[in-house]
């Protein structure tokens, strides 16, 4: 009887060691909005409320938005399946789905299709804009100058187009849809900047001489510049001599930044010229 007894004792161990071996593992599991993800930043910067820029090809879930109560909604299944092409291929088909009507005619709930517009107007080469003016997709108001000075328009070199950047600028204001300043308000905060604040922010020469040239300067801009450029995506000496010859300066966040940024190995140019000017 004993036998018997630890016989089975034996086969039910070996049973649970089985079970707990080859028991499905739920993090090989992909949840549904993991699978539905596409490349995009959707931060209402790709904008431009803030000088700290960050790239507009993250991963944010195509599966939500925020609603003005701030809940989060999921989209619908044809709203993610645009962005998802967007993304993917680009903005064309997108282009020719507002000229040939299907947007319109789509059973995707108006905020959604607004919302699809105004991307699709950051992210649109000159070109397509105007046909999306023509198919009446058309920014709400001029902050769409601020969101279109960013990463997603590459020329053939891989590098950020900003000629062609330019040319939207000038479209926009041709169309009467151009802002070059802006105000940020949270409680007694207030944060002021323009579009150098931007363009600098993303390190963008070409753009900022530009804007300069409009008569758009360095002036109106809560943050120091430099700083801006300093956490942006692109750093550049040539870009910061540029704004201490018109009289700003690094100040000592600017020393904090580039030491927690490793600036000494990542960009040592930059960083070297800004140590000889702490001495100095």
């Amino acid at each position: 009887m004993k036998k018997i007894i630890l016989l089975l004792g034996i086969c039910i161990l070996g049973i649970s060691l089985i079970v707990y071996f080859f028991r499905p593992n739920s993090n090989t599991h992909t949840a549904p909005e993991q699978i539905s993800k596409v490349g995009t930043t959707q931060r209402e910067s790709i904008t431009a409320d803030t000088s700290d820029q960050t790239e507009n090809h993250s991963n944010d879930s195509a599966h939500q938005s925020v609603a003005p109560s701030g809940k989060a909604k999921k989209l619908s299944e044809e709203a993610i399946r645009y962005y998802k092409v967007a993304y993917t291929y680009g903005w064309e088909a997108i282009v020719r789905d507002f000229e040939n009507g299907t947007i319109a005619k789509s059973k995707m709930p108006d905020d959604e299709k607004k919302k699809l517009c105004e991307l699709a107007l950051t992210g649109t080469t000159v070109e397509q804009t105007k046909r999306l003016f023509t198919a009446n997709c058309k920014p709400l108001n001029g902050k769409i100058s601020f969101r279109i000075i960013n990463g997603q328009l590459k020329d053939a070199e891989g590098k950020i187009d900003q000629t062609e950047m330019i040319h939207k600028l000038k479209f926009l204001q041709a169309e009467d849809f151009f802002q070059s300043e802006g105000m940020y308000k949270f409680g007694p905060y207030e944060e002021k900047f323009n579009l150098q604040s931007n363009a600098i922010a993303w390190g963008l020469e070409e753009v900022s001489d530009y804007l300069l040239s409009i008569g758009i300067g360095y002036a109106g801009n809560s943050d120091n510049l430099i700083n801006s450029n300093i956490q942006g995506r692109n750093p550049s000496i040539s870009l910061v001599k540029k704004l201490m010859q018109a009289g700003i300066h690094p100040n000592a966040k600017t020393y904090t930044l580039i030491e927690e940024r490793n600036f000494a190995s990542k960009h040592p140019e930059l960083y070297q010229f800004l140590q000889e000017k702490k001495q100095n």
